[in-house]
């Protein structure tokens, strides 16, 4: 698919199967698209701000590399987004990121995810952990920051501390991940999926 024919389509913010399949194969042959993603993902206001957050997520299930050349746009779009659809597709790009780079031992990521970025991944993720993001959100979020935390001692003592402050209200599923992640926090365990 040519680059016109990508956002043409890629416009519609049709969420049909058959168009987000050939909206992900185009970026995944090519990987230039992902900067037009996140220019639309960028744009806030726009209604297919959220569907082409989700066309780069799940790119990223597919082929999480392909994000490694557009970090510093993606982890500088991050803080900008207000959706949670948005939100939600990031969220699981950064657990992505961190699994990748602090579980799977991934060469590629422990080169590429320099302090910096995770000095950015962390700080918008402790913005959305201390604004009431809904569940999912939360999940994909408290996770990356445990895994951060492995590296960066004063994270765990935060994160426990805003997963405490959240559990009386949380929903059932995030109160199970809370409570195992502060556990192995505690008993410094690793924590798994």
């Amino acid at each position: 698919m040519d680059k016109k024919l990508f956002i043409k389509t890629l416009n519609k913010g049709t969420n049909k199967l058959e168009l987000r399949n050939l909206l992900i194969d185009s970026c995944l042959k090519n990987p230039a698209y992902i900067s037009i993603l996140l220019e639309n993902t960028r744009q806030v206001d726009d209604k297919n701000a959220t569907f082409s957050a989700r066309i780069l997520e799940l790119t990223c299930k597919k082929n999480l590399a392909i994000i490694i050349p557009y970090l510093d746009e993606f982890c500088d779009t991050t803080p900008l987004l207000r959706k949670e659809a948005s939100i939600r597709a990031c969220a699981k790009i950064y657990e992505l990121l961190m699994v990748a780079k602090f579980t799977k031992n991934d060469t590629l990521f422990k080169n590429s995810i320099n302090n910096l970025y995770e000095e950015k991944i962390i700080e918008t993720s402790f913005d959305w952990m201390i604004s009431n993001q809904p569940t999912a959100i939360q999940a994909y979020t408290m996770h990356s920051l445990y895994l951060l935390g492995t590296k960066y001692d004063w994270i765990h003592p935060e994160l426990v501390l805003i997963l405490e402050k959240n559990i009386p209200t949380g929903s059932i599923g995030l109160v199970n991940r809370a409570r195992k992640i502060i556990k192995a926090i505690q008993t410094k365990k690793r924590f798994k999926l």
